[in-house]
């Protein structure tokens, strides 16, 4: 049996659903698979952006897959046996679908989601690295990776080749790695250097949009600029100025993805004033230029 035969007879939909609204929207597009991957690979069974116009409640008997769910506008609810789960804007959830039924709802209407039904031994091995019971709330923040890795796993072609099949299990593994290092707050393990060096790195993750100035960081720490460069090198193994420049081209990256703003406006969000400068790092960086890069992933 095919996953769409699978997944057609798993849900039912109540109040019933117009004849000009299949079922099978809810699920996105169905993927064509390759037997030599599908099972082997984490592996996309369908996906896609769902529009939930009116107050459905979608019940589903158990499924073979795991559910990634976001929520793009308004909200909606998952319900579990006796158990509510509101899913907010902004917030990702992710879910075995294999034990339990469950039903999803349309709680502010128009309900806006994107959704991935997924299969793969890692995911599961990775999602049981969580101490904590499925299913699993995340919000996501405006520049997270999970987000940008899902935007490109929208763009992605769900025809059977090799290449897409390897490139939507790449990103599966890094969403799902993300996910639980962020919901479980991990960390590296802090390295050995001065105090004063893992606070020029966290002002740079949290404040990577405003100006920085080697300078400014001479007269607060009383140390040269020349020494600063040199010891935060041999912590972080790049020199500051390289280091806010990569954490200003991730952001740009989430941008070009989720946004359809000007490149000149995505330079100024994250702290350019020249967009050439912009365009110039951005394709030292990633190889091509930022509308390249939009236009290569978002289909």
């Amino acid at each position: 049996m095919t996953f769409k035969e699978q997944y057609l007879q798993s849900l039912s939909v109540s109040p019933v659903l117009p004849s000009a609204f299949p079922m099978q929207s809810f699920a996105g597009t169905f993927y064509e698979l390759l037997p030599d991957t599908a099972g082997r690979l984490p592996t996309v069974l369908s996906g896609g952006i769902v529009d939930l116009s009116a107050a459905y409640t979608l019940s589903f008997k158990p499924l073979d897959c795991h559910m990634l769910l976001y929520t793009r506008e308004g909200s909606g609810t998952l319900r579990i046996r006796s158990k509510t789960y509101t899913l907010e804007q902004k917030t990702l959830l992710y879910m075995d679908c294999n034990t339990t039924s469950y039903a999803l709802e349309g709680s502010s209407i128009p309900w806006r989601f994107s959704i991935f039904m997924v299969r793969g031994s890692i995911l599961t091995y990775l999602v049981n690295l969580i101490p904590s019971t499925i299913p699993l709330l995340h919000p996501l923040s405006d520049y997270s990776s999970i987000l940008s890795g899902l935007e490109r796993l929208l763009s992605n072609d769900p025809s059977a080749s090799l290449y897409n099949k390897l490139t939507d299990a790449a990103l599966l593994q890094d969403i799902v790695t993300a996910l639980i290092i962020e919901f479980c707050h991990l960390e590296p393990s802090a390295p050995k250097c001065a105090p004063y060096l893992l606070e020029i790195k966290n002002y740079l993750d949290m404040y990577f949009t405003e100006p920085f100035r080697l300078e400014d960081l001479e007269q607060r720490y009383h140390v040269s600029k020349y020494r600063i460069c040199h010891e935060f090198s041999a912590a972080f193994h790049v020199p500051p100025l390289k280091y806010l420049n990569r954490r200003r081209l991730d952001a740009a990256v989430h941008l070009l993805l989720t946004t359809d703003k000007h490149i000149h406006e995505i330079a100024m969000d994250i702290g350019y004033d020249n967009t050439n400068h912009f365009i110039n790092l951005f394709k030292r960086e990633k190889g091509i230029t930022p509308q390249a890069y939009r236009d290569a992933n978002r289909g």
